[in-house]
């Protein structure tokens, strides 16, 4: 019962926590829940974001498997891709093409921005952007199957270590708040420690060196995201959490891709 969270036993309160995390990240099945659940507990979910991303890899990697027993490695990437799809329902990509809409319409005010975010209409900038991602991605998947599939395991893992590394650093930046305030208002060095352990042990497994490399990659990629958003819009917004996350997994596998 989330009305009794904080009283429930540790590992209890962690399958409660995970199972949040994975429903909001996910289409799996979670269970339900009995309560509207209180802000500070969903922002604190974070802290497993990246064990929801091992799930992923784990389940992409298994998938990869079996369509190379039939397929070639080329629609065994495009496969990869149309399942990732279907699992995170797209959730991230929206952000990504919504932050390439606004910060890349030209020098406009911040609130100008703002509104183009918030725009339901996808446009040229964002369209771009999201072509540009899913080539990037196709191609690296196509290079990593065909070596060694076992490393794309660890895509996921980083692309949601990116979200908690994020919001842990920045300030929420639009006034009247929003969805991601619930994560940048409620991630603690807690959050940030379990879910930096959790990305490392887990690059490390599954890609030795590689696995290490992608992880520091990812830090000094977010401080850069970090720097932009705080310069342009004060601050970050869910839009570009999203962002954050498709663009540092196309950079692990151009990574992975790269060091075979």
């Amino acid at each position: 019962m989330l009305t009794n969270y904080n009283g429930q036993p540790t590992l209890t309160t962690i399958i409660i926590q995970f199972r949040l995390a994975l429903s909001f990240l996910t289409t799996l099945p979670a269970g339900s829940f009995s309560s509207e659940v209180p802000e500070e507990i969903l922002g604190r979910t974070q802290a497993w974001f990246p064990l929801v991303g091992l799930l992923l890899g784990l389940i992409l990697f298994l998938s990869t498997c079996f369509f190379k027993l039939f397929l070639s490695p080329a629609i065994c990437a495009a496969l990869v891709l149309l399942l990732h799809f279907f699992i995170t329902g797209g959730f991230h990509l929206d952000g990504l093409a919504d932050t390439a809409d606004g910060l890349m319409s030209g020098k406009l005010e911040r609130e100008k921005i703002f509104s183009i975010m918030k725009d339901s209409y996808l446009g040229s900038m964002g369209a771009t952007a999201l072509t540009i991602l899913l080539l990037l991605k196709y191609s690296a998947l196509t290079t990593i199957i065909s070596d060694t599939p076992l490393v794309l395991v660890i895509f996921p893992v980083l692309g949601r270590y990116a979200i908690v590394q994020l919001t842990f650093s920045s300030t929420y930046a639009r006034v009247e708040g929003g969805l991601g305030a619930i994560f940048t208002n409620h991630c603690g060095q807690r959050e940030l420690l379990s879910a930096a352990l959790i990305s490392l042990a887990s690059g490390f497994l599954f890609a030795g060196f590689k696995g290490l490399l992608s992880c520091l990659a990812i830090t000094l990629y977010v401080v850069t995201i970090r720097y932009a958003a705080q310069r342009r819009l004060g601050g970050v917004t869910g839009d570009i959490l999203g962002y954050a996350c498709e663009s540092s997994e196309a950079l692990v596998l151009i990574i992975l891709a790269a060091t075979i």
